[in-house]
Order: C-alpha cells, then sequence, then structure tokens
C-alpha cells in the first residue's frame, strides 16, 4: 500500500509538471516518471553517499562520472516538481545521505506558479530532510534560466522573471534555515537573460558542457569533508608502524 501511495502521488506530479513539455512526449513521460521512481524505491542509500536530487536537468547527468565518485548518486526524474521531490523522498532518508544537493522549480514555473510560492515548497522540503536525516548536509542550488529563442516553451514564454523571483525566494530560505545556498544562474545566463544558447540545444535542458560547468561549480562541496586518499593511506600505514611494536 505504501509503495501505491508514492506511486499515485508521484504519478498526479508529473501530470501536472508535464504541461511544461512538448504535447507528443506526454503518455511517454508519465510511463517514464513511474519508471525511474519505482527503480528508485528498489535502490539502497547509504550514509556516505551524496544525492543529487531533481529535474530533468538532474536526471540528465551522470554524476558519479562527473565526479569519479560512486558515492555520488542520481535521484533526477524529467518534469519533476518540488512537491514531487518531497512525495518521494521516504527511500532517500530512509538512508540517511551524507549530501543532498537539490535543483528544482523551472517545471513550477510553467505552471503559473510564482517565485515565492516555489520558496515556500522548497521551504517544507527542506524542514522535511532536517527533520527526518539531521546529519544530512543541504546544499540548495538555484533555477537555471532558459531561453525560448532556442525552442518555444509555451508555458515558459515571458516567465523570466520568475526564475529570478523564485531564485531570490529560495536563497532567502537558506538563510533562515542554514543550509548552504549555490547560484548557478550567473554562469548560465547571457546578456539578454536567457540560457547561453552554446549550452543547450532545446532552450531548456543542457548539453555537455553546460554540465561541465555545473560540476565545476558544485565540486568542491561534494568532496568537501572527505579525506584525500593518500592522506587515509598515511593513516593506515602509521597504524600498522605502531601495531608492530
Amino acid at each position: 500500500m505504501k509503495r501505491f501511495i508514492i506511486l499515485l502521488v508521484g504519478a498526479m506530479a508529473v501530470m501536472t509538471s508535464l504541461q511544461a513539455q512538448p504535447p507528443e512526449r506526454t503518455a511517454n513521460q508519465d510511463k517514464y516518471y513511474v519508471r525511474r521512481a519505482t527503480h528508485f524505491d528498489d535502490l539502497p542509500v547509504h550514509r556516505n553517499d551524496i544525492i543529487m536530487l531533481g529535474n530533468s536537468l538532474t536526471d540528465g547527468a551522470e554524476w558519479n562520472e562527473l565526479f569519479n565518485n560512486p558515492h555520488v548518486k542520481n535521484r533526477g526524474i524529467i518534469g519533476d516538481i518540488v512537491q514531487g521531490l518531497y512525495e518521494r523522498m521516504e527511500p532517500i532518508l530512509q538512508g540517511q545521505p551524507r549530501k543532498i544537493f537539490i535543483l528544482s522549480g523551472v517545471n513550477d514555473v510553467s505552471h503559473g506558479v510564482d517565485g515565492d510560492s516555489i520558496g515556500r515548497a522548497m521551504e517544507k522540503l527542506i524542514v522535511l530532510i532536517k527533520e527526518r536525516s539531521p546529519r544530512t548536509k543541504i546544499y540548495l542550488q538555484s533555477m537555471l534560466p532558459f531561453n525560448t529563442d532556442v525552442q518555444m516553451w509555451k508555458l515558459l514564454k515571458d516567465r523570466e522573471q520568475v526564475v529570478i523571483d523564485g531564485n531570490r525566494a529560495m536563497e532567502e530560505v537558506c538563510k533562515r534555515q542554514g543550509v548552504t545556498w549555490i547560484n548557478l544562474y550567473p554562469l548560465f545566463v547571457d546578456k539578454n537573460g536567457k540560457l547561453r544558447a552554446d549550452l543547450t540545444n532545446d532552450g531548456l535542458h543542457l548539453l555537455g558542457p553546460g554540465y561541465l560547468i555545473w560540476r565545476d561549480a558544485v565540486i568542491k562541496y561534494v568532496n568537501s569533508g572527505t579525506p584525500p586518499k593518500h592522506h587515509r593511506h598515511h593513516i593506515h600505514k602509521k597504524y600498522r608502524r605502531q601495531h608492530r611494536r
């Protein structure tokens, strides 16, 4: 029954969020969401894991390869909204992961949600994580810009300011909740306030070079608190010398 409820809520979330996707892909995206969510239900999360949580932008990367770290795990699903993240947190929080990196909100923007509402939804998600997994470090990443000149996303037309407002609201959430804010937006925006055309082929999702920019912006947060391998080896050697005495 618990699994059914999670799937039902996830399906309801994606049916709403898919309005931001091209109409001909709606049915496939719905099926993909359920496949992805049920797959994540069955994949374990451990205490040393680093979770990349979000929508299609997160879904689109091979994060463990980008960071050369098997503990970095992808929990992004195409079309997800902030409430969708909230509804599917249970399998993640059971594992008490070391870190969670969140990026979401653009699908909410496409549904007419304003920036303040996105901030409130994100704060609700952050409070849940803090309550259920207090040791987990939370990193909230800004929404990226989009570019309707590259491809027209009808429900995003003239909504650029909502992304800016939502990012401002989420930054305030980070201050209130004491979590780390990572502002990716300036790295991806052009002089006209749109996603750089050289980093996308559809005005919303990233090409490979865009993911490298994202990686380089967050790698210090991913690696923080992890002893370098040579240091761990040195400790082991010192222990062995002491043990021989």
